[in-house]
């Protein structure tokens, strides 16, 4: 009875004594505050204004605030119902420098997202585990790319006002050199296929290495590889290939490696049976088979099935299923090595456009974009409209990016939201200065020229030119856009002066004013036809040895001076960006006659052709042809102005301008009837430099000549092969090349290097 009484005595103290130090919160004091806000510390706090305060509530609230590392020093206490709660901050950060960092390594834009995730930019708590952590993660970073020899050394200075200054000096020494790579195990392909679907490996040619820089050892590049080699052996059947060991052995002093990799190729498979089940609405089995880039019996290559899933999942998607989906399911063959198809179609609903939204777009006006947008609020879904959309805008040359997101509607699963991104890019130049052309040397220039006249899409260009061998004044209007339905109105007027002998062809002077009007129309939404009318008046004058024999002594001595010429030109595009297509075509034909109303009477049929073929993925494939011919028409003979020339930078590269064909007795070109020109290059993006989105070489062959007349002859032909390099300047293409004739005859003028404004691959 005695225990049981003292147990009920101690309890109750404890009661007591616990109540004793229970006070009600009344008010809140935070002391110490320098950068966080008093609201920012509340919002952390166990406690608010009318709790109790207690020891264990004390407790509570020191180890709250010291989770948020914003502190180093807290105390807290109560003094008549008022909570103190006094702190002492952190440092904060006030720069963090990284000295001799290599953007190589790690481009700027990825280090600034790293810093930002782990809170260690200016104004931000200083915390010394992110920093550490920052420093082993680039570390780490720097020896997946080869860097072994990698060091970090940091200083972290702590001023008056608490603020940290950090600076990480980064030497990251020399890249460890790929002594040796061998592929062991394979018994069907040869080892030098395979190691040339790496990125790395052992050196190229010690000139050719210089730029590749293809023996600079990296994990990252190694782990790329491998997965390039398991698509290549499944694309051949290989579905069982596997990488079974790859040992990367670094030398003691940390400069090279040797490499060694060990597969197994496994059996080669081969297509069974192909079914198709789901809901395939109105298509047929025998349908959908004719989409499928293989069939039975065919190796079973992993690429070919992606490409067969795309292209059904694009039949269902262009009728606005936006959501299909198709799965290929396999299973073993009855015979071994034999693997059976069964393509399982779940369309889902039709969706519909609910909203578009253009964004990006500072300068050009919404119904500018929209307009090109070949897909409608209301309507279905499309995704083949969609793509042929960004394409439209890119061509613009308005943007520099365009991007295209889908966003679902809540409680809506027929309907869908789409955002136009766009990024756009100077579209227009107001210059003065000097430029020079191997055409017409070096002139002075004043001008204005816009792609995008307010943001409206429409072109405005009005210049002055003046050089040794052209004058000029002229000012153009265009609007692609003139009606609802596409059709686009050009007008303009000009005055030209051209200097025969400064464009290297005879000695002759022709000063021509007018202008034109012309309307176009589209076809298709790729084609469009378009018809010009030009009214011009011209002044000739001709040298004395040029007016001495030949029809050009009937035209210098003549009294023909106006020209009425009317156009008709169709055009065709398919090219996936203005200013470096990676694939499709460019077609243009155009028909031209000086009617009979006025002085002048012949006529001309031009037609050019490009198309792009994406090789790789940085390497791209263009060829390109161009045709010309022009003849007098009645009794007069085509003008000796009108006649076409070649050689430079525009047609057979290698050859000095306006050279080719047949010369006067002086060695100056006479020109022709009829002009060719075809071209191949191979063209990549500047993949040695840091920033070169604006950068392209290219290595070419050139061919073609110009005839007399609309007859040509191989005697006519000639060709060049050589590299060549454009950079996008804010004041228009700049243009290198270096060329070497392949093909040429005695008393041609040749001209190894070339450099051009204006130029294009």
């Amino acid at each position: 009875m005695k225990k049981i009484i003292l147990k009920f005595v101690l309890l109750t103290s404890l009661l007591v004594s616990s109540l004793a130090i229970s006070v009600p919160i009344k008010n809140i004091e935070i002391l110490g505050l320098d950068v966080i806000s008093r609201g920012t510390v509340l919002s952390y706090l166990p406690v608010e204004v009318g709790d109790d305060y207690t020891e264990k509530t004390s407790k509570e609230i020191i180890s709250s605030l010291y989770k948020t590392q914003f502190f180093k020093d807290i105390e807290v206490s109560e003094v008549n119902q008022t909570l103190k709660i006094t702190v002492i901050e952190n440092p904060h950060i006030k720069y963090i420098d990284l000295l001799n960092h290599s953007d190589k390594v790690i481009d700027d834009d990825a280090l600034k997202q790293v810093l930002s995730s782990m809170d260690l930019t200016p104004g931000k708590i200083f915390n010394k585990r992110q920093l550490d952590k920052l420093i082993e993660q680039l570390k780490a970073t720097y020896i997946s790319k080869g860097y072994y020899g990698i060091k970090i050394t940091k200083e972290v200075e702590i001023d008056s006002s608490n603020r940290v200054g950090i600076e990480l000096d980064i030497s990251e020494g020399e890249v460890a050199r790929i002594k040796s790579m061998h592929i062991s195990g394979n018994k069907v392909q040869e080892e030098k296929t395979l190691l040339n679907l790496f990125q790395i490996g052992e050196p190229d040619f010690f000139i050719v290495n210089y730029f590749t820089e293809k023996d600079h050892y990296s994990k990252v590049a190694l782990d790329a590889g491998l997965e390039t080699l398991k698509s290549y052996y499944f694309n051949l059947g290989y579905l069982d290939f596997k990488v079974t060991d790859v040992k990367s052995d670094l030398s003691k002093d940390k400069q090279s490696i040797d490499i060694a990799i060990q597969v197994d190729e496994g059996s080669k498979y081969k297509v069974g049976k192909i079914e198709f089940t789901g809901n395939m609405l109105n298509e047929s089995s025998e349908s959908l088979s004719k989409l499928l880039t293989l069939s039975t019996g065919n190796i079973f290559e992993r690429k070919k099935i992606i490409d067969s899933l795309k292209a059904i999942t694009d039949l269902y998607t262009n009728q606005g299923y936006a959501f299909a989906k198709i799965d290929a399911l396999t299973s073993e063959g009855e015979v071994a090595n034999i693997i059976n198809l069964k393509f399982k179609v779940s369309p889902h609903k039709k969706v519909y456009i609910n909203r578009i939204t253009i964004t990006g777009n500072t300068r050009t006006q919404d119904e500018v974009v929209r307009r090109e947008i070949n897909i409608y609020e209301g309507g279905l879904y499309s995704n083949e409209e969609l793509e042929e959309s960004i394409n439209k805008l890119k061509r613009l040359g308005f943007f520099s990016d365009v991007k295209m997101e889908v966003s679902k509607l809540k409680n809506f699963d027929d309907k869908i939201n789409l955002n136009f991104s766009v990024e756009e890019t100077k579209t227009g130049t107001f210059s003065v200065g000097l430029s020079n052309s191997n055409s017409t040397g070096s002139s002075f220039n004043v001008g204005i020229e816009e792609k995008n006249f307010l943001g409206t899409g429409n072109t405005l260009n009005a210049k002055t030119a003046q050089s040794k061998a052209v004058k000029e004044l002229q000012v153009y209007f265009s609007n692609p856009y003139f009606t609802k339905d596409k059709h686009s109105i050009s007008y303009g007027i000009f005055a030209k002066k051209t200097e025969g002998a400064e464009l290297k062809v005879e000695e002759y002077k022709v000063n021509e004013k007018g202008g034109s009007v012309g309307y176009g129309i589209p076809i298709t939404k790729d084609t469009r036809i378009g018809v010009n009318l030009k009214f011009s008046s011209r002044d000739i004058t001709c040298g004395e040895n040029f007016a001495k024999a030949g029809y050009e002594k009937v035209q210098c001595s003549s009294n023909d001076k106006t020209e009425a010429k009317l156009s008709v030109n169709w055009s065709n595009n398919t090219l996936d960006d203005y200013n470096f297509p990676t694939k499709g075509n460019s077609n243009h034909l155009k028909m031209s006659v000086a009617l009979p109303v006025a002085d002048f009477r012949y006529y001309k049929l031009d037609a050019s052709h490009r198309s792009y073929y994406p090789f790789t993925k940085n390497l791209t494939l263009k060829t390109s042809a161009e045709i010309g011919l022009a003849k007098g028409y009645g009794d007069k003979e085509l003008p000796f102005f009108e006649r076409y020339y070649g050689g430079g930078s525009s047609s057979v590269r290698g050859f000095s301008f306006n050279s080719l064909g047949v010369k006067y007795p002086n060695g100056k070109a006479k020109g022709g009837e009829l002009s060719m020109s075809m071209n191949a290059s191979i063209i990549s993006p500047v993949t040695f430099m840091e920033d070169s989105k604006n950068m392209r070489v290219s290595a070419f062959i050139d061919a073609g000549g110009i005839s007399e007349k609309i007859a040509f002859s191989t005697n006519d032909f000639r060709a060049s092969i050589g590299l060549g390099f454009i950079w996008l300047t804010p004041v228009g293409p700049l243009g290198v090349y270096a060329a070497k004739p392949l093909i040429k005859k005695a008393g041609d003028k040749t001209n190894a290097f070339e450099f051009t404004i204006g130029a294009n691959f």
